[in-house]
């Protein structure tokens, strides 16, 4: 049963969401504006399910655990599924949130933290990014700004283009701004504390909950984001982006045909951004298309890419 599976992902649509998953990307919901579409997941909020093959219409995480094996060794040294993949399509500003790490999120939310990294799969001219500070702030500067309303003064703001990347740790603050559409890879955790949220309302004219004194106990008050600076080519096809305890996101630019080796040590993810083609691993072919997510599990060997695109090849 070991074969590239295609999966169905779960879909959101909240508040500041947009209109191309659902349009040019193909996602299915049952609404226009689309926010998160969750690739590659176990979460028990909005799972992941296999489109192809033996295992079609099963959803991935209990295909995880009838066949424990496809996760590989350091996919089963974790006591979660390790990775999340989203597609994220902001027609307006995401709230300013941070994530809490693994120690703060289990003392007191019961659940692991949230480190991820970002890709840049498209956006308007002139958008882009809130990452860190300017420069240093106290914990209570930044309350004050939150009262007053002027935090976003206090932010860095990053303006980003086509395949820009960034990391960002938890305890980062950080802001996907309106305009963008992001590939991000992150630790299976929902966890997320909003500190300021623009005081826009939602379709039932509330305002969203904020979660101000915790933000302020995980956040890192000298916490600087740089675009790229986590970049290193591999080959004339593949670049290292991101690479942590917890997941490595390599950039696969596929020009004709590309290989590389599914080992023991972990399962891997594709996730087509641009272009289409086809992958082969474990004697099962299947094509792709922009937009589609593969789980090809650990042990599946040489695998080959076929076509002309771009994808986000994530594993642990």
């Amino acid at each position: 049963m070991s074969y590239p599976m295609k999966l169905m992902p779960a879909t959101f649509a909240l508040v500041w969401g947009g209109t191309r998953l659902a349009g040019k990307w193909n996602k299915r919901s049952d609404a226009d504006n689309i926010a998160e579409s969750w690739e590659l997941s176990c979460h028990e909020k909005g799972e992941s399910v296999v489109l192809n093959g033996e295992l079609s219409n099963i959803k991935l995480s209990r295909v995880i655990a009838e066949n424990p094996d496809f996760l590989g060794s350091r996919g089963k040294a974790f006591d979660f599924f390790p990775i999340l993949i989203k597609l994220i399509d902001s027609k307006d500003n995401l709230s300013v949130q941070v994530h809490p790490s693994d120690e703060y999120a289990l003392a007191n939310e019961g659940e692991y933290g949230k480190t991820e990294m970002w890709y840049v799969v498209d956006c308007e001219e002139g958008s882009g990014v809130y990452c860190g500070f300017k420069e240093p702030v106290s914990k209570e500067e930044l309350k004050a700004s939150l009262l007053d309303g002027s935090v976003t003064d206090k932010l860095n703001f990053l303006q980003v283009k086509k395949g820009d990347t960034l990391f960002i740790e938890a305890g980062t603050v950080h802001a996907i701004c309106g305009g963008m559409l992001i590939c991000e890879v992150q630790q299976n955790s929902s966890i997320t504390y909003r500190l300021y949220d623009y005081g826009r309302k939602d379709k039932d004219g509330k305002e969203r909950e904020l979660h101000v004194n915790k933000a302020l106990a995980v956040t890192d008050t000298e916490k600087v984001v740089l675009p790229n600076e986590n970049r290193k080519a591999l080959d004339e096809c593949a670049s290292i982006i991101a690479q942590c305890k917890y997941f490595t996101v390599e950039e696969i630019d596929c020009k004709e045909e590309y290989a590389f080796d599914v080992d023991d040590g972990s399962f891997v993810s594709l996730t087509v951004v641009d272009g289409s083609g086809a992958v082969m691993s474990g004697g099962s072919c299947i094509s792709l298309d922009t937009g589609d997510t593969v789980f090809i599990p650990a042990g599946s060997g040489k695998t080959d890419i076929y076509g002309n695109l771009k994808a986000i090849k994530a594993y642990c």
